[in-house]
């Protein structure tokens, strides 16, 4: 076989990491008024490509809270309810909420790519889901899943 034409199956956490976010006390407003960190709920996910955010929240609020700040290029999945298997990917930083898992590339794999892997990949993350009606996609599903990894040099043109 071609070497550039090799592709071999990995879980994502052989090839990334993965980590949620969390949301600050709504009664707390200093964690909210004023506040300039972008904060994504799981709707938002489904942007796809994520520039904004329709909520914000203080350094306070991060610090005093399961929040974190994703980076560019990290790609996000809703895990919980009618959005749960969306997809997006942030092109800018970020913090989300508990219902999203951020999962960080390494130079393994292109963020471009795995954003595209699992976009086409929402309906077998969803069957793997428990619950009922509504859907709940756990980071051990996301971190288990297993993609294609093509050469290197086939998944950066994404």
């Amino acid at each position: 076989m071609n070497r550039s034409n090799a592709i071999s199956f990995v879980k994502i956490e052989d090839v990334c990491t993965t980590a949620s976010g969390g949301t600050p006390l709504s009664s707390k407003t200093e964690y909210y008024n004023g506040g300039t960190i972008r904060w994504l709920r799981s709707g938002e996910v489904a942007q796809g490509e994520i520039f904004k955010s329709e909520l914000y929240i203080t350094e306070e609020g991060l610090k005093n809270s399961s929040a974190k700040i994703f980076s560019p290029d990290t790609v996000l999945v809703a895990m919980y309810g009618a959005t749960a298997g969306e997809v997006g990917i942030l092109r800018c930083e970020a913090a989300t909420n508990q219902a999203v898992c951020g999962i960080s590339s390494t130079e393994l794999i292109s963020p471009n790519y795995l954003y595209h892997v699992l976009r086409f990949s929402k309906r077998a993350l969803v069957r793997l889901a428990g619950g009922g009606a509504q859907p709940n996609i756990s980071q051990k599903i996301i971190r288990e899943f297993i993609i294609p990894l093509p050469h290197l040099t086939s998944n950066t043109n994404s």
